[in-house]
């Protein structure tokens, strides 16, 4: 992966290469950039360069391990003295776990709406017993248990879309 400073220079070299070719479709910007390739990592690579760099970067390694013994030795009595304190972030994790309750409130809804979709098809098919209004008793609860399961379907797909939304 190219870092973005790469790709934007990349980007604004193919740009001028089009508008050069506009008005002298003999320019080649490539021929150009070698010397400048060459004096740009040049001047970054000077011995005096990196020793400025290295003394920079050893001077700021120096002042960290430095501090090292001081800071674990501060930890230590305040850990004693019982004046730790510990600060913890946790609202990501409260997100995951409100995310976590949803989704297995919905798993719960799906399953009780299949276990009422496959109880109502084994009441339905009960042949004989009571009637009301006609019908076996037996058809009218599988038919209200239909019923109830295509409304915590339709529940449960609201609820779906709805988080999708948010």
């Amino acid at each position: 992966m190219l870092p973005s400073d790469l790709s934007m220079m990349f980007k604004a070299l193919i740009t001028l290469e089009g508008l050069g070719r506009q008005y002298d479709p003999d320019v080649h910007i490539i021929d150009f950039l070698p010397p400048l390739l060459r004096s740009a990592l040049d001047e970054r690579y000077q011995p005096q360069e990196l020793v400025r760099r290295g003394r920079g970067a050893l001077t700021s390694f120096f002042n960290v391990v430095s501090s090292v013994p001081r800071d674990f030795a501060r930890l230590l009595r305040e850990a004693r003295r019982g004046k730790t304190r510990i600060e913890l972030d946790l609202k990501r994790l409260d997100q995951f776990g409100g995310r976590m309750e949803r989704t297995l409130d919905r798993g719960t809804m799906g399953i009780m709406t299949a276990s009422l979709v496959i109880g109502s098809a084994i009441v339905m098919n009960i042949p004989d017993g009571p009637t009301v209004f006609g019908m076996s008793i037996f058809t009218l609860v599988g038919l209200i248990g239909y019923v109830v399961a295509f409304f915590n379907s339709l529940w449960i797909l609201y609820g779906i879309w709805r988080a999708g939304r948010e």
